[in-house]
């Protein structure tokens, strides 16, 4: 039986490794207006029907922004590869403001337990934020990692991760003799280990190189797989930390490596290795034998993304998801009463993204909508006059920070009650004043633009008082107010979950326990 290959490129662009505009030069490879990046690596992949394992960086959601990182993703999913997690924790580490006496860059295994289990959340919100994807494989920036990487992994939900080779690990990682001929192993908590075999550049050594790499995984390996490591700038030459030139021969060794992986080998993505049956042994015993840099517990923690920040941020917009206090705080009570949206029918009114990948991942189904033609949306509709939708069709319904910005708010609740079937959830959350009555807002267009109103009637009507919209949700609701916190500003805030039911009641207006309502389909 042939061995299985694994061709696997690091896509990352690093400050100080290109001279200027990095994502340029070392994820598209562009040089004297050509391309010598991902897009020619994938042309050469597809030449000898290869599927490439690419693992994206997310620290460049922090450099450089999600909407760069989303085009490079979407395009290497285009192409037909796989599409895995990377991270230099570095650059979050700078970025961020976390302190700490680290040996160099701060690798992933200088990390403690509560940054490495951050950055890993980071990282598996990121990924599925951008593309609408479960993680399966991680690989730490350097190859680093420590025991705190592969907890935090599996927490994180990855299945697999690809950092250990033990050849180059043998001065960090003690392990038992199921990890010493770099086959492929199961951790502790069942995450399955795929060993580096050629890293980090194959494209820059002589053939006898490779063929001796390839050699070696043929006769000492029971459970031969060869897995290899590029990047996204491998077709350049490096000349000292930067990569400037393209380089002819990289290229023509690409060719020869595939061929020869499609000769000698079955290729394969990391994802379809894993969903086959493996033998892979469970590992009985290993020491990290490298130094955590102790880091003080950080307060300012992202509950949605896992993002941390070692000083107070201006505002409540995280600088890693752009979640709001009010996202932080629905969070909040959802932890603590249950999730109503696990495996239900679902009605949102936009939800963006993050409420997508934070509450609603796990319903049975989401029809999204807005009254705006908003590119998020399924279908364009009006909460005041929801048609489209059928009498007592939807399990639950989410608006969040809608209900102020609609004319006629009974009209709009009317018409939530209608479209839930008996018994049906809505959750909303509506900003309020505590001891004050509800109040006409001055300027309509203050936050939306008068062309939002004009259109399509969106405007900033009225700073709801607590007591009235309490009063307003109990007129066609059973009410249930939680206390949501959210841990970036220390503020709290109230969340509305409304049951539809023949008996109306009003409950939460002094600070509630911790509600049973939801707990069977708490995660």
């Amino acid at each position: 039986m042939k061995p299985v290959s694994f061709i696997s490129f690091d896509v990352e662009a690093l400050p100080g490794r290109a001279s200027e505009d990095p994502i340029n030069r070392l994820i598209w490879g562009k040089v004297n207006g050509a391309e010598f990046g991902i897009r020619r690596i994938s042309s050469i992949l597809k030449q000898h029907k290869i599927k490439g394992n690419f693992l994206i960086d997310f620290a460049m959601s922090a450099l450089y922004g999600d909407k760069v990182v989303a085009e490079i993703g979407n395009f290497i999913l285009e192409q037909g590869h796989e599409l895995h997690v990377h991270l230099h924790s570095e650059w979050l580490v700078r970025k961020w403001n976390i302190k700490g006496l680290f040996n160099g860059p701060a690798g992933l295994n200088q990390l403690n337990s509560q940054l490495n289990r951050q950055f890993l959340q980071f990282s598996a919100f990121k990924y599925a934020q951008l593309f609408g994807l479960n993680p399966i494989c991680f690989r730490g920036g350097g190859f680093h990692f420590n025991e705190h990487t592969v907890e935090a992994a599996h927490a994180a939900g990855f299945t697999a991760l690809s950092n250990f080779d033990c050849y180059r690990h043998r001065e960090d990682w003690a392990v038992s003799e199921e990890g010493m001929n770099n086959e492929p192993f199961k951790w502790k908590n069942g995450l399955i280990e795929i060993p580096v075999d050629f890293s980090p550049e194959p494209l820059s050594f002589q053939w006898e190189k490779y063929e001796g790499h390839f050699g070696r995984v043929c006769s000492r390996k029971r459970r031969k797989t060869f897995n290899l490591t590029l990047h996204s700038w491998s077709l350049l030459k490096r000349s000292g930390e930067l990569f400037e030139q393209i380089a002819p021969d990289h290229e023509e060794r690409l060719h020869r490596i595939c061929e020869h992986l499609t000769s000698n080998t079955e290729p394969m993505g990391y994802a379809d290795w894993l969903a086959m049956p493996n033998d892979a042994p469970a590992l009985t015993n290993y020491t990290c034998k490298g130094s955590i840099v102790e880091v003080p517990e950080k307060e300012h923690v992202c509950t949605m993304c896992g993002a941390v920040f070692g000083e107070k941020l201006p505002n409540d917009v995280c600088l890693g998801c752009g979640s709001r206090a009010r996202h932080r705080q629905l969070h909040d009570v959802f932890s603590r009463v249950g999730n109503p949206f696990i495996g239900c029918r679902v009605l949102a009114n936009f939800a963006n993204t993050i409420e997508k990948v934070a509450f609603l991942s796990k319903a049975s189904e989401v029809l999204n909508f807005d009254v705006r033609p908003v590119g998020e949306v399924d279908v364009q509709m009006d909460v005041q006059d929801m048609s489209l939708i059928r009498d007592e069709s939807y399990d639950a319904f989410l608006a969040v920070h809608v209900l102020n910005h609609v004319a006629n708010d009974r009209k709009a609740l009317s018409e939530i009650n209608r479209v839930l079937k008996p018994g049906g959830v809505a959750v909303l959350t509506v900003p309020y004043r505590e001891s004050s009555s509800t109040s006409s807002c001055e300027n309509v267009t203050e936050h939306y633009g008068s062309e939002a109103l004009a259109k399509y009637g969106v405007g900033s009507y009225r700073r709801y008082g607590l007591q009235d919209v309490l009063e307003l949700f109990g007129e066609l609701f059973a009410v249930q107010a939680e206390i949501g916190f959210d841990p970036i500003t220390q503020e709290r805030m109230k969340v509305f979950i409304l049951r539809k039911s023949p008996t109306v009641q009003i409950t939460g207006m002094e600070q509630p326990k911790s509600s049973a309502l939801f707990k069977a389909q708490a995660t």
